[in-house]
């Protein structure tokens, strides 16, 4: 499973994370900043990635495509090691999105 990190979480994260989430990309590290969260939805879908991202707004766009998988982290208004942690405490239920609900909200 690979997790394709919205423009506003740091790219630090695929380092962080490289060992439960190979594979994973960030926004703006592949051209995607500033591309609209539409483009950065079908990207993520396309490559097969869950997004991960800060923006509530996802939510309601994701019930627009059913084979987007995102995960909302609520509230990120912390470091990057913090968010980094919340995932991979959280690693089975975001795993569990590829056959139950399409959208996970997560707290720190």
């Amino acid at each position: 499973m690979k997790l394709l990190f919205d423009e506003g979480l740091s790219p630090r994260l695929i380092e962080l994370l490289d060992d439960l989430f190979p594979g994973s990309e960030s926004a703006l590290r592949n051209g995607l900043a500033r591309q609209g969260d539409i483009r950065i939805l079908e990207y993520a879908i396309s490559g097969e990635f869950f997004l991960v991202t800060t923006d509530a707004d996802f939510e309601v766009l994701a019930c627009r495509f059913p084979d987007a998988r995102v995960v909302i982290l609520r509230s990120c208004n912390y470091p990057t090691a913090i968010a980094a942690k919340v995932l991979r405490r959280e690693a089975i239920r975001i795993g569990r999105l590829q056959s139950g609900p399409h959208v996970l909200s997560l707290d720190r």
